[in-house]
């Protein structure tokens, strides 16, 4: 498996296209798995279209564009639609595809939705490239922390897909006060260590080695907290 963790949907830049370009094949199948809205936002077909909808959606472009620029054909990026799609039809488009992408947004609501439609043993067998931004990196973590903002009050642990089990990752990284007190606490109370990545940024994981593209960086566990 390849993971790809990133903080925004900017994977064909310069930064990073050249290693990517050896990975990323123009013949692949892709599956955008939006799951990781709030429900106030996303709350039926009809709000499903405005974002996603091939003609008009709003967020449609932005998520389908850093894969044309690997010649990955719109007919080759396939969408699930919570609204529509049936539980086994979901899985079906999981196994028929070589690369899944991970919206960003709440990943606390993403794994409940995986855990809803029944997608987390289809999803942690997945064979072929995984990439996440955000909220979509933060759930390939198998135990992943949450920063306190304006979205969630308190510093917070939560299970991921058990996929990386060696590190964790700060995504959108600013360096931040409480993003490095943040990266420190995780680091002390979970003894791994903690990749922050910024917007111009990521982690790549090859058969579970980590390789830093772009503006990322690897914080590592002192050897007294051992």
């Amino acid at each position: 498996m390849i993971n790809l963790l990133l903080s925004l949907n900017n994977f064909d830049e310069n930064w990073c296209y050249s290693i990517l370009k050896d990975i990323i094949k123009k013949d692949y199948n892709v599956l955008i798995v939006p799951l990781s809205y709030n429900d106030n936002w996303l709350k039926d077909e009809n709000d499903w279209n405005k974002a996603f909808n091939s003609e008009y959606g709003t967020h449609y472009k932005e998520i389908v564009s850093p894969f044309l620029s690997y010649g990955i054909c719109e007919n080759n990026i396939k969408w699930i639609n919570q609204f529509i799609d049936s539980i086994d039809l979901m899985k079906e488009k999981i196994r028929n595809s070589d690369i899944l992408f991970f919206t960003g947004g709440y990943p606390d609501k993403m794994m409940a939705k995986f855990q809803k439609y029944d997608l987390i043993h289809e999803l942690e067998n997945f064979n072929g490239i995984m990439i996440g931004t955000s909220a979509g990196a933060m759930v390939q973590i198998s135990e992943f922390h949450i920063t306190k903002d304006s979205d969630y009050k308190r510093y917070s642990y939560y299970i991921g897909l058990n996929i990386i089990k060696d590190f964790d990752v700060e995504v959108n990284f600013e360096n931040k006060e409480i993003q490095n007190i943040s990266i420190l606490r995780c680091i002390k109370e979970k003894k791994k260590p903690v990749y922050s990545i910024t917007n111009n940024g990521a982690v790549l994981v090859i058969d579970g080695k980590a390789y830093i593209l772009g503006d990322a960086k690897k914080w590592d566990v002192p050897q007294h907290y051992y």
